[in-house]
């Protein structure tokens, strides 16, 4: 199986290319919209030029570009800063195929992840993707538990529709007799089934997305930071302005390990994960168009505070999107060094705010059991370190055994051990409530925002959905 290729990038070669051919030229329409506002003071060369650059090779921009690759409707170019695929928030997650529960009916985390959900088993089965339909109990203590899962079951039930492989409800609930029959070592007053629950082995769907973009004619450059994106007018065009796009698109600068390289880009998707504020903020600072109204009446555009309005949609490309500030939460993950004690996946009743869905029991493709994330919001988004006083010391893991034994009472603290950590980019700060995936495109430049979770689970209905707005 091929593997993502490192940045080879040469000025003035192009990478990729064969000896003697030129840029890879422009070859769809892809970009809509009026035709940019801003101006270049004088065209240059470009190393390379594409119809789609996607920026950020986590699951989900390896999920954009496989699926523009695809289709077949132009070049696709993927680049990532970091020197392989889904280093940060893709490879440091709980791996699960999420049924989509919780959220809001009308929002993008559910519309998403239910049809995301259908899109990842078959995919897995297609591809070979190592993966399982655990099932998942989400247990109730209290009364007021059962009413929200009895709740919750209304709510699937009536926005999940049957399908050819699960043609089955959704979710249903059992009782404490139930439970005990089928997970003896789990307590509860009841508990609700997600019968469409599971687990993937998400590196290895990473693995796979990457070799279907390159089998398509797609490329995938790492160590590719992207360090200045500008709006390029009809009239600035550049070395290939006569193409059919009408030199409308993109100057997108990078650093590379042998050098700068300039691309030319018809269409820009900004999955940059934590990262995707700077990426938009790169944007804004050179292209007038991409200023909100807000933005354009203010004397120092700088001034305004980062935020997400509800008049901006994600449907709605008639306005750019506003300025926004991601927030970085940390979760760390505790792994258990005895047997599993169960055969599916545990949760609790989840954050009022749905910040996080609780400290949960997670199987990996082995059957060994984790727990976790917590919630711990940080000011840096590369610390991935677990710190042994803190969260690593007994009087921790006596906290994580106390709050895993409402629901698993066999969980000791001496069979648990901090193990990784992950980072979540989310829109909602503390003590913020629920705050919805962004999928925004404004002329041809496509941004996806707070992709937390259930991103991977979305990951596939997503890029679907990208390709809708572009096309």
């Amino acid at each position: 199986m091929s593997q993502a290729r490192r940045a080879t990038f040469s000025t003035p070669l192009v990478t990729y290319s064969k000896p003697g051919t030129s840029n890879r030229l422009f070859t769809s329409g892809a970009s809509r919209g009026s035709p940019a506002t801003s101006t270049v003071a004088s065209p240059e060369t470009f190393e390379y030029e594409v119809d789609h650059l996607v920026i950020g090779a986590g699951v989900v921009g390896l999920a954009v570009a496989e699926r523009l690759a695809v289709r077949g409707s132009g070049s696709t170019l993927l680049v990532d800063k970091n020197p392989a695929v889904g280093q940060e928030t893709s490879s440091r997650n709980s791996e699960v195929i999420h049924a989509g529960l919780y959220y809001p009916p009308d929002s993008l985390k559910t519309r998403l992840c239910i049809r995301g959900n259908e899109m990842m088993y078959d995919f897995c089965e297609k591809y070979n993707v190592e993966h399982r339909q655990t099932t998942k109990w989400v247990v109730g203590q209290h009364d007021a538990d059962v009413a929200y899962l009895e709740a919750l079951n209304t709510k699937a039930n009536r926005l999940i529709p049957p399908s050819q492989r699960m043609p089955g409800p959704p979710t249903y609930m059992i009782t404490p007799e139930q439970m005990r029959k089928d997970e003896p070592n789990v307590r509860g007053q009841a508990a609700l089934v997600s019968v469409r629950t599971g687990i993937v082995d998400a590196h290895e769907l990473m693995t796979i997305l990457g070799s279907r973009i390159q089998e398509h004619g797609g490329d995938v450059v790492l160590q590719c930071a992207v360090t200045a994106i500008e709006q390029i007018s009809p009239q600035s065009g550049g070395v290939h302005g006569g193409s059919v796009t009408g030199g409308r698109g993109f100057r997108v600068r990078m650093e590379t390990p042998t050098g700068p390289v300039v691309v030319k880009a018809a269409t820009v998707i900004n999955s940059a994960g934590l990262h995707a504020d700077k990426v938009y903020g790169l944007l804004q600072g050179s292209s007038p168009s991409f200023l909100s109204p807000l933005q354009r009446d203010a004397k120092d555009p700088s001034t305004i505070t980062p935020s997400l309005t509800s008049s901006i949609s994600a449907n709605s490309p008639t306005q750019p999107l506003p300025p926004f500030k991601l927030h970085y939460c940390k979760g760390h993950y505790y792994s258990y060094s005895g047997p599993a004690l169960v055969s599916r996946l545990i949760y609790p009743v989840p954050d009022k705010n749905l910040v996080g869905l609780g400290t949960h029991l997670i199987l990996d493709m082995a059957g060994r059991m984790r727990f976790g994330p917590d919630i711990l919001y940080v000011d840096r988004l590369d610390d991935y370190t677990i710190d042994l006083e803190t969260v690593g010391s007994l009087k921790s893991l006596e906290l994580v055994s106390e709050v895993v034994g409402a629901y698993l009472p066999k969980v000791k603290a001496s069979s648990l051990y901090a193990d990784y950590a992950g980072i979540r980019p989310k829109l909602a700060g503390p003590g913020e409530p629920f705050r919805d995936f962004v999928v925004h495109e404004h002329e041809g430049f496509v941004n996806l925002v707070g992709i937390e979770s259930p991103g991977l689970t979305s990951s596939l209905a997503i890029a679907e959905y990208v390709e809708q707005l572009l096309y």
